[in-house]
């Protein structure tokens, strides 16, 4: 939820075509030729995709997907079932919080390329930095 303002500031300058009154420059710059201002449904429904268009949505949703899968797998909670386990250690909400590893995926169709391009760096650079941390400091043994 701390970066929803950013995403929401990345996707005002690349929706808008006029910023305090002036032509909006950004919307003219391209990813292999893709507009950084496109979304990958709005160019659905306006009919505007094209090949590039699906392979560089298509890629950047792929690497979002396998570094939301690597997290899930190696930072998962132990789960326990019993009588006195905690319901938030159940196998359900595992699944449940799993799952939700995968939201930044459906929401990069949907927010402009740019935005795109800044959650596929926010998930990666996260998935690094926890690798990171999690081997200079490791967990304790329970």
């Amino acid at each position: 939820m701390a970066q929803a303002p950013v995403i929401g500031v990345v996707y005002a300058l690349f929706a808008f075509p006029a910023i305090a009154g002036h032509a909006n420059a950004l919307q003219s710059e391209t990813l292999l030729g893709v507009p950084l201002g496109a979304s990958l449904v709005g160019s659905i429904a306006a009919g505007t995709a094209t090949a590039p268009t699906f392979a560089v949505f298509g890629a950047l949703i792929v690497v979002i997907a396998v570094a939301a899968e690597l997290t899930r797998r190696a930072f998962r909670q132990p789960v326990t079932d019993g009588a006195d386990a905690s319901p938030l250690a159940s196998a359900g909400f595992a699944r449940a919080v799993g799952a939700l590893q995968f939201t930044t995926a459906v929401v990069a169709l949907f927010v402009p390329l740019a935005a795109a391009i800044y959650l596929a760096t926010t998930v990666v650079w996260t998935l690094v930095q926890r690798v990171i941390l999690r081997r200079r400091y490791p967990l304790a043994a329970p």
